[in-house]
């Protein structure tokens, strides 16, 4: 059975985050959820309910409740930015929709507004761009959550799993992302194995292992492992000229997934990078993913 918690974390991830709270990464986490305000009026809201779910201030998860009706599911803008604005709108009604400010008709109605904005854009897949048409395989995995679609599920997992197979390469770029020499290639790698670091954890909450899914020793670590690289060294990326400070910069923006993939598989390059950007927020990926995905520090050789 599906725990309708936060699409990207359970209660799991809640009780750990209480009780490391005077911890590394979780006190630097916890200090900037409970001292910090967001402008955006998306970021505002799951930061909101953030609160509410983590903290149990139901006064402010209210005011997230407001907040997300306000919001709707409509958006009018680029389509990937439509798509990952959803994805945020979802994650947030998910850590709300136990509120008991949620009173019928309303999550009645926000739900039925989400299944036709997602029909919509299955209706238009043809037309997106191999970027657009991989979040909106992640969108059908969280809206098959959301919704309890089964079959949504299951095709966002399939656009997962044939990404991996047809499209990461063993050095872990995928060609679609990459080519161009547009200027964006280090954005469309970054926002590629987000997406699919997204579906996996999603599904792995649902029961679905996306994480272990692999086609000649490829899978979604072959992706993480190549991006980790160009933290470190942006001058050798061979895709583009980037800007300086541009790699650093998009890190920062779209790393939410970095705590995903280090609390799943602890990667050594990830370490410098965590130290670097955390706090890490990322409305877009997962939220406040230090404070939800963090691994507490050691204390001690033995501890």
């Amino acid at each position: 059975m599906v725990e309708h918690c936060g699409l990207t974390f359970t209660g799991e991830h809640i009780r750990q985050a209480r009780a490391e709270r005077d911890r590394e990464p979780f006190r630097s986490a916890w200090a900037f959820l409970l001292e910090q305000e967001q402008t955006g009026a998306l970021s505002a809201a799951q930061w909101n309910a953030l609160r509410y779910r983590f903290d149990d201030d139901t006064a402010v998860g209210e005011r997230a409740v407001r907040m997300l009706l306000d919001l709707g599911v409509g958006y009018n803008g680029e389509v990937l930015d439509q798509l990952t604005t959803l994805l945020a709108l979802a994650q947030t009604f998910e850590m709300l929709r136990d509120h008991p400010a949620f009173d019928q008709p309303a999550p009645t109605a926000w739900l039925e507004s989400l299944a036709v904005t997602v029909s919509d854009f299955h209706h238009a897949a043809d037309r997106l761009s191999p970027l657009e048409q991989l979040w909106l395989g992640t969108l059908n995995i969280a809206a098959g959550v959301v919704l309890e679609r089964e079959d949504w599920f299951e095709a966002g997992a399939d656009i997962y799993r044939q990404t991996i197979h047809d499209d990461v390469r063993p050095e872990g770029f995928l060609p679609q992302a990459v080519d161009g020499r547009d200027g964006g290639s280090l954005f469309r790698q970054l926002l590629s194995v987000k997406a699919l670091v997204l579906s996996a954890e999603i599904a792995a909450h649902a029961g679905a292992d996306l994480w272990g899914y692999a086609i000649r020793g490829v899978s979604v670590m072959t992706a993480c492992a190549y991006l980790f690289f160009y933290y470190y060294y942006p001058e050798k990326w061979r895709w583009d000229t980037l800007v300086e400070g541009e790699a650093p910069r998009l890190f920062r923006e779209h790393g939410g997934f970095l705590e995903l993939v280090n609390r799943r598989a602890r990667p050594r390059d990830a370490r410098l990078m965590l130290d670097e950007l955390r706090p890490i927020y990322d409305v877009t990926g997962g939220g406040l993913t230090t404070l939800t995905h963090g691994v507490p520090t050691r204390r001690g050789l033995f501890k």
